[in-house]
């Protein structure tokens, strides 16, 4: 599998040290994505009432 990666980086014409930096960093993402879970709790919109006033409204998303 080594040998694959270094032949891509030579067709690509780049050192193999970055593609196997960005392998690594693509794995680490994957872990911490894994242990991490990151939703998001709410959200907001903005409107303008009658008078032309602007409104901020929050929604609590449901889990």
């Amino acid at each position: 599998m080594l040998k694959g990666i270094m032949e891509f980086a030579y067709l690509l014409g780049v050192d193999s040290f970055w593609i196997f930096l960005i392998l690594g960093l693509l794995l680490l993402l994957g872990i911490v994505k894994c242990l991490y879970p990151w939703q998001p709790k709410g959200k907001s919109k903005k409107t303008k009432d009658k008078l032309g006033n602007e409104v901020i409204i929050y929604y609590q998303l449901e889990e």
